[in-house]
């Protein structure tokens, strides 16, 4: 196992160099839920256990649900959606927190001084706004 982003009742996010991966601790089921160029920065997962999201260069919302598809990119499923990762306009984000089963918060560092700040995130309609 690799380093622990970050832990709930009944799940562990880890990350080995740059992928990132679900564990069910119960059985200790592995999947591999996404990808981060120059490693992921931070994880949080949902107080219902819904989804958990990840953030480096751009962020991937991964949904907690059957089938539990493997992270690929470019692909467009129900599983996972990723945000600001385009090649050359992806976001350098440093941290998030899930704050209810809708919305997460998270920051983008200040060396991208096009996107810094703070952000809220609807992640059911995908209403963006800028907190600071």
């Amino acid at each position: 196992m690799g380093s622990i982003l970050t832990e709930s009742k009944n799940l562990l996010i880890t990350n080995e160099y740059e992928e990132v991966f679900l564990i069910f601790k119960r059985s200790n089921k592995k999947v591999y839920i996404g990808d981060f160029y120059g490693d992921p920065q931070a994880a949080a997962i949902s107080n219902d256990e819904s989804f958990c999201v990840m953030v480096g260069y751009g962020l991937i919302i991964y949904y907690i649900q059957e089938p539990f598809q493997e992270f690929s990119y470019n692909k467009s499923t129900k599983q996972w959606k990723e945000l600001f990762r385009e090649d050359g306009k992806e976001w350098e984000i440093e941290d998030v927190e899930v704050m209810d089963n809708s919305t997460i918060m998270f920051t983008v560092e200040a060396s991208d001084t096009e996107n810094e700040g703070r952000y809220k995130l609807n992640i059911n309609d995908m209403e963006l706004i800028k907190c600071t």
